[in-house]
């Protein structure tokens, strides 16, 4: 065999080696550009995943179509303080770790049903993580918010006026009644 091209394959097999685990693993930047946060992938699917059963996907757009999980990442860099941003993160953090307590499996391999399940039982039983609660809370109002603040709904849902009311002023007047 040519020296060149033993080489060659070596490199390539090396390299081959070397880029497999990237491959396997969903690891890698999340898809939002953060400044004061970090998350993982599996964070962020675990988010998206949330943000889809409070929100699915019907005859209308659900939450990840409408990237509701991108609209929440920003909103809780750019408008929360350094201390709501650590207590969302635990929470998110505890949600994996308190499915694994309960059914022994991380949350983000659940089925549908159990998913629901699990953030039901969750908000009966009010957990004493603090953390997780916080998140769930701020989870849902940010999943609501920004559908309702999003393309879709205000072009399609509820037609957004810009100005409130319009001006006719070719109405007829209806007699007043004796008050």
């Amino acid at each position: 065999m040519d020296r060149r091209i033993w080489i060659k394959q070596i490199t390539i097999c090396g390299a081959a080696i070397l880029l497999m685990p990237a491959c396997i693993n969903k690891t890698g930047p999340i898809s939002a550009t953060l400044k004061n946060i970090s998350l993982t992938w599996t964070e962020e699917d675990l988010l998206a995943q949330l943000a889809e059963i409070i929100i699915p996907e019907t005859n209308t757009p659900g939450a990840k179509t409408l990237k509701i999980p991108q609209f929440l990442l920003t909103m809780i860099d750019d408008c929360y303080d350094q201390t709501e941003q650590q207590m969302y993160l635990n929470g998110l953090r505890q949600l994996d770790q308190y499915s694994k307590r309960h059914n022994d499996i991380p949350f983000l391999d659940l089925g549908w049903d159990k998913k629901l399940n699990l953030l039901r039982a969750i908000n009966k039983s009010n957990p004493k993580e603090e953390d997780l609660t916080f998140f769930l809370k701020e989870t849902r109002h940010l999943v609501i918010r920004g559908y309702n603040t999003s393309a879709y709904f205000m072009t399609k849902v509820i037609p957004y006026e810009m100005i409130p009311g319009r001006f006719n002023g070719c109405v007829k007047v209806k007699k007043a009644k004796n008050v």
